[in-house]
């Protein structure tokens, strides 16, 4: 398997950080490419993803699964422990419904306020928007406060074991810092769910 990423961005880590909790990093070929620098615009990876979006997983056959939630759900499948996504309907429509609270209101938010907000993401957009940005920014900590009270119920994002959810909140953590902003800090219960986190193998850099 091949996996075309790009090292920083959320997506990507969404992948790889799920790969290295299943410890399984070293069993999937990885490529990175620039965004920053259009990589993947250009010919050779529109060959592999149409879109032009990062990240994709090339399979042995040459199949090409795209999206990061689809790509670890695939995933899931070929390396079934330690499970990350659930073990029967209930638990995987509880955790699925997590991941999706948290990158829709949360990632989308700060990926709204760094793509108009960062000098950098100019070239990722025609027009920069500093409304935009404004707007996203207070979106961002608002939500941020709406998780700080979701972990003063329960240890993990999805309850009472770390899951793909986890994952996702801890790559957007690590995205708010982009914004030079830690989304935990003044949060208790934010910040003892990421100091746990950066225990975990997904916070170990290669």
């Amino acid at each position: 398997m091949k996996l075309y990423s790009a090292k920083g961005a959320p997506n990507p880590d969404r992948v790889t950080f799920f790969l290295k909790e299943k410890g399984k990093l070293d069993e999937v070929e990885i490529i990175e490419l620039a965004l920053l620098e259009g990589e993947h615009r250009s010919s050779d990876y529109k060959s592999v993803n149409e879109l032009a979006r990062v990240p994709s997983l090339k399979l042995d056959d040459g199949t090409v699964i795209g999206e990061s939630r689809a790509i670890c759900t695939y995933l899931e499948s070929v390396f079934p422990e330690p499970n990350l996504m659930g073990r029967d309907g209930l638990e995987r429509a509880q955790i699925e419904m997590w991941d999706r609270r948290v990158e829709l209101m949360l990632m989308m938010s700060i990926a709204g306020w760094f793509r108009h907000g960062h000098p950098k993401a100019a070239a990722l957009e025609a027009k920069q928007s500093k409304e935009w940005s404004e707007m996203s920014e207070e979106q961002t900590l608002k939500t941020a406060d709406y998780f700080d009270r979701v972990l003063e119920r329960t240890e993990f994002v999805a309850g009472d074991r770390f899951t793909n959810a986890d994952i996702t909140l801890f790559i957007c953590m690590n995205f708010g810092l982009y914004m030079r902003c830690k989304l935990w800090e003044g949060r208790p219960n934010l910040s003892r769910w990421f100091e746990a986190m950066q225990a975990r193998p997904m916070a170990v850099r290669d």
